[in-house]
């Protein structure tokens, strides 16, 4: 397992199980949304998930929406006020993945996302997104869920929960 994935493991952050599967989704170009409040250590898992993407792909970090016109296996985009059109437009982009981050003052949704982007035509049809769900209970931050989504063929959206 990566060491930079590991390192939340040891510290019970999350599970062993949880590490391999965002390794994999890393690792099989599957785009990551890293969400949940400030407090519960999205940032700095954040910021170890694009360096892991960052090592083994080719990667572009998005600080405007033109950014997504580069060419790159995986945009990291920071939260910004224009993180949905950002989002949008690396969904729509080919076989780019994504690594980005959803704050509460940044209220998004995916799945209306996805299915306008499948209505416009742009993609994004089995392309998997990951939300990882942070937390944090008695001043103890750690994932509480991960869930895959993806818009199938015919325009509606398939969510699974990964088991424990």
């Amino acid at each position: 397992m990566n060491p930079m994935i590991k390192k939340y493991v040891d510290d019970n952050f999350m599970t062993e199980e949880e590490g391999k599967y965002i390794e994999n989704a890393i690792m099989n170009k599957e785009s990551i949304v890293v969400s949940g409040h400030r407090s519960s250590g999205i940032r700095p898992l954040f910021a170890n998930l694009m360096a892991v993407a960052k090592k083994s792909f080719n990667s572009v970090q998005v600080k405007k929406v033109e950014d997504l016109e580069k060419e790159a296996e995986f945009f990291l985009i920071p939260a910004s006020d224009s993180l949905e059109e950002m989002i949008s437009g690396a969904l729509g982009s080919g076989d780019a993945a994504f690594i980005t981050i959803k704050e509460p003052e940044h209220p998004i949704s995916l799945m209306k996302i996805l299915k306008t982007n499948y209505k416009k035509g742009k993609g994004g049809t089995n392309k998997k997104i990951h939300t990882l769900e942070c937390r944090k209970e008695n001043d103890v931050p750690f994932l509480d869920k991960i869930t895959e989504m993806y818009i199938n063929e015919d325009g509606k959206v398939i969510k699974t929960d990964f088991n424990k």
